[in-house]
């Protein structure tokens, strides 16, 4: 009975709680969806009107909207002015 159990290199993380995203995946997804979705270039400047016609956007919550342009602002593929979004080279590059 006094077996002895080794752990053989596994790692226990965190799960994330279901439905939550980081803000990485989330900026992604929005760089995806402008490059893709909206067929955008180097340059090209979307309302957030624009956005929001968008399903796929359009169905976010405003916390989720807010935190993928922070990223991708952070990261550089998107310039965020107050009503736009503007897609960079980088931003490109990276989709």
């Amino acid at each position: 009975m006094g077996e002895h159990i080794q752990h053989q290199g596994v790692r226990r993380t965190a799960r994330q709680r279901p439905g939550k995203q980081t803000a990485e995946v989330i900026g992604r997804r929005l760089l995806e969806i402008i490059v893709y979705g909206k067929s955008c270039r180097i340059g090209t400047k979307l309302s957030l009107g624009d956005l929001a016609d968008s399903s796929e956007v359009g169905d976010w919550k405003m916390p989720d909207f807010r935190m993928a342009c922070r990223y991708a602002a952070s990261q550089g593929w998107l310039v965020v002015d107050e009503d736009s979004l503007t897609l960079t080279t980088a931003g490109l590059a990276a989709a």
